[in-house]
């Protein structure tokens, strides 16, 4: 079955790509699916992980997924260009499809990372990758880093999978850092409904990031984690979350210093979860000047 990329791939039209591959009862359509990639014309971040994340649920569950698209491709603005650079094409193809392929400079390639291999990743990779992008010292994005490391705990606990795919991206001009993360294990309503039947997925979400609730007696439980992680990103660090799971869809963002929280039903299934987290990185410079001036002050 030939299935044609929506035109600009975000976190949105993801929901929309996920409606052609799976049945009411969340099982695959077909055998074999052809994603047509001629007719995408931009891509977002987001669109990048969760576009890798289904192509994985569609793998495990036995579904051949090929792919077509436009060769030659030279204009480096080219999304097919822009997912060739980012690892996309080699991951799932085994090949890049350009000969001047090249990973930009203000991306870390696309890749799954295991829980036990996370810490390290963080540490040695993401961690001095965003210190060199922002000029900033690495002590600065402490919390940035934390954040992270309670995503891969949520994972390790919840999800079933052991493993997250990962992707980010930082737009200089913009003063913007946005960061993705994807999973396909069974999401995180599932396990909501467990202590709270009968609520929606969205609801679930909405319960998944209050202060103190869980579904776990671990220390590391979903509430802690995305309950700190939300208020580090939004609230300190002027940003803003966006959740994808089952048929829910939450948005998290500030107004003044107070979280406002937006919730409702997507028209289609996410299996597993997807988050995508927007960094306004000024405020990470900022802090890391405040810092620097304490410093010098402190002679």
């Amino acid at each position: 079955m030939r299935i044609d990329i929506p035109r600009e791939l975000d976190r949105d039209s993801i929901n929309s790509l996920m409606i052609n591959v799976l049945d009411k009862d969340k099982h695959p359509l077909y055998k074999k699916v052809d994603l047509d990639f001629r007719t995408l014309k931009f891509i977002h971040p987001a669109g990048v992980v969760a576009l890798d994340n289904m192509i994985a649920w569609l793998d495990k569950r036995g579904v051949e997924v090929i792919f077509t698209y436009y060769v030659n491709i030279t204009n480096r603005n080219h999304p097919i260009k822009y997912l060739d650079d980012s690892g996309f094409f080699k991951k799932h193809i085994g090949k890049s499809l350009v000969e001047d392929v090249a990973l930009r400079s203000t991306t870390i390639p696309l890749l799954n990372v295991a829980y036990e291999e996370s810490h390290s990743w963080l540490q040695n990779t993401f961690t001095p990758w965003l210190a060199q992008q922002l000029g900033v010292k690495r002590a600065t994005l402490g919390n940035i880093e934390m954040c992270l490391g309670e995503i891969f705990n949520n994972i390790k606990d919840h999800s079933s999978e052991n493993i997250g795919c990962i992707y980010a991206q930082h737009f200089p001009q913009k003063k913007l850092l946005t960061f993705c993360i994807a999973d396909f294990g069974v999401g995180i309503p599932y396990n909501v409904k467990k202590i709270i039947p009968g609520c929606s997925d969205s609801e679930a979400l909405l319960h998944a990031i209050k202060e103190g609730f869980t579904t776990k007696t671990s220390p590391r439980n979903l509430g802690a984690g995305l309950y700190t992680m939300i208020k580090n990103i939004v609230v300190n660090l002027n940003g803003s979350v966006h959740i994808n799971s089952g048929y829910g869809i939450l948005n998290v963002y500030s107004n003044k210093g107070n979280l406002i929280t937006r919730a409702f039903r997507s028209d289609g299934f996410y299996p597993g979860t997807f988050l995508e987290f927007n960094i306004n990185t000024a405020e990470v410079e900022r802090e890391d000047l405040e810092t620097e001036e304490e410093e010098e002050f402190e002679w």
